[in-house]
């Protein structure tokens, strides 16, 4: 049934003459999707300007631009029959590291060996210990209440004073008019005649479309 309805309206589709208008405008925009278009004859015996014609000129590297080297570069035959100097194959050469056979697994050796009694004695470093030491707190130093504590009993049987009271209760406010209007405009102000630079103030601006 879906089918049917289908090609039914491509068939009213493809019978129905459309406008001319509505031709036009589909014929230029499938010329315009398409890569290729033609182009008008007035485009084409179109007489460009020195200027234009200068603008389309491709802009050339400068004078003292090097390209990038390429990864793989040949090497020159000068540089490959050359003979290094004494000096270039004495720095070309790795160095020598003596390694000591006698050292075993896990051994120290005498750059890692333990330092004698005399370098960790307490009374050599005296000044370094007392600096090691941590800074004591202040004997009068009193550590910050907990958020939850016990309420003494002088405190739940203290009665207030009447300046304390006083003091605690909020502030009363009472309305003077319940028929309060936020949105009424004061007498005097509707009485008021603008200026001139008011009402030319007060003017829209106009926009040349």
């Amino acid at each position: 049934m879906y089918l049917s309805l289908h090609h039914n309206y491509i068939w009213v589709l493809a019978t129905t003459p459309l406008h001319p208008k509505h031709s036009q405008h589909i014929m230029q925009t499938q010329i315009q999707s398409s890569p290729q278009w033609p182009v008008s004859p007035a485009a084409l015996n179109a007489n460009c300007s020195p200027r234009l014609t200068d603008l389309a000129v491709s802009k050339k590297f400068h004078p003292l631009f090097i390209a990038p080297r390429p990864v793989q570069t040949d090497v020159p035959l000068s540089a490959r029959n050359v003979k290094p100097s004494p000096r270039i194959i004495l720095l070309s050469e790795p160095l020598s590291r003596r390694i000591n056979a006698n050292v075993q697994e896990g051994q120290k050796t005498k750059f890692h060996a333990t330092k004698p009694a005399t370098f960790s004695s307490s009374a050599t470093f005296a000044r370094l210990e007392k600096l090691a030491v941590s800074k004591g707190l202040h004997p009068n130093f009193v550590p910050n209440l907990p958020s939850q504590r016990p309420v003494t009993r002088a405190a739940l049987s203290a009665m207030p004073s009447p300046r304390l009271e006083e003091l605690s209760s909020p502030l009363p406010r009472r309305l003077i008019k319940n028929t309060f209007e936020p949105f009424k405009v004061n007498p005097t102000t509707q009485r008021v005649v603008a200026s001139d630079r008011i009402v030319e103030l007060a003017r829209p601006k106009k926009h040349l479309l």
